[in-house]
């Protein structure tokens, strides 16, 4: 499915969105568009259920697994695969014990 993601992200227009429900993932709220003394803001989560309309999907996420969010892909600079944070200009695999874990 194509979606597109807020103004600013390295995702430009629409880009192709190939998860789906039960899929590990980073979604990255802030990072590419904070200036250097704001917070960067992403999470680490699973992917409960798209939504029917393509606007966005909710997720459980690693720090509150008692919950769902709802994330809309035009407040998001993107989603990548959960084994990787946003850096720099792009993406870097995450170290050690915070390598993807679901728990």
């Amino acid at each position: 499915m194509k979606v597109r993601y807020k103004t600013g992200s390295i995702f430009i227009g629409e880009t192709d969105f190939n998860y789906q429900p039960d899929d590990y993932v980073t979604i990255i709220v802030e990072y590419w568009t904070t200036k250097e003394d704001d917070d960067d803001t992403y999470y680490h989560g699973v992917i409960t259920r798209i939504e029917e309309d393509q606007s966005g999907f909710w997720a459980i996420l690693n720090d509150d697994k008692a919950q769902e969010k709802f994330f809309a892909f035009a407040d998001l600079e993107g989603v990548i695969d959960g084994d990787r944070i946003p850096f720099l200009g792009g993406t870097t695999k995450r170290r050690g014990e915070d390598n993807g874990s679901r728990n």
